[in-house]
């Protein structure tokens, strides 16, 4: 159940067909895992006992893992309700909203973390202003805004916390204070 408004029939099909082709096609990908120490001594305490016993399972556990990695080779069929989860999140992925309480979407869409910042001015010595600035306590999280630039020089500007801005004159990487303006 896929909330319609607005979604054309066509688009709706395709993108359908598409997400059901996308999650028949998926596979289980085997993980090997590896016995305890405990289990490894029984089996060889097993094998020193009976020892055709053990290589009759071996064979047979290995012919059985052949035909099995043959028939799939990139593992096994999913299950249906992982098929099921794979078609409802291809679905949310492309737009579509899930109106059917009985079915879980656990695909989100990442939202953005919050609005980013101006793109601002940056010298050479931004980095020893905003350093600067912090230790001064004009702010706990400066942002040297590069004002002029001349040789071997640069100007910098710093909004502090308490509304004023800082004035930073730098010359090959040492900031001095120039003066304070209220605004």
């Amino acid at each position: 159940m896929v909330d319609m408004e607005g979604v054309q029939a066509d688009a709706f099909a395709k993108d359908v067909e598409t997400c059901r082709t996308v999650a028949s096609n998926m596979r289980v990908q085997r993980t090997r895992m590896y016995g305890s120490e405990v289990s490894d001594v029984i089996v060889i305490g097993v094998a020193m006992v009976f020892p055709v016993a053990v290589a009759g399972a071996a064979l047979v556990g290995g012919i059985a893992t052949a035909v099995y990695d043959e028939a799939y080779p990139g593992g096994g069929p999913a299950e249906p309700r992982m098929q099921q989860s794979a078609l409802v999140d291809c679905m949310a992925r492309k737009g579509y909203r899930n109106m059917d309480p009985n079915v879980t979407v656990t695909y989100v869409a990442a939202t953005p973390i919050g609005p980013s910042l101006p793109t601002r001015k940056t010298g050479l010595d931004t980095y020893v202003a905003e350093k600067f600035a912090k230790a001064t306590n004009c702010s706990t999280v400066p942002r040297a805004v590069l004002e002029e630039k001349g040789p071997g020089f640069e100007r910098y500007s710093v909004q502090c916390a308490n509304g004023q801005t800082l004035a930073l004159r730098c010359e090959f990487g040492n900031c001095s204070k120039e003066a304070a303006v209220g605004n």
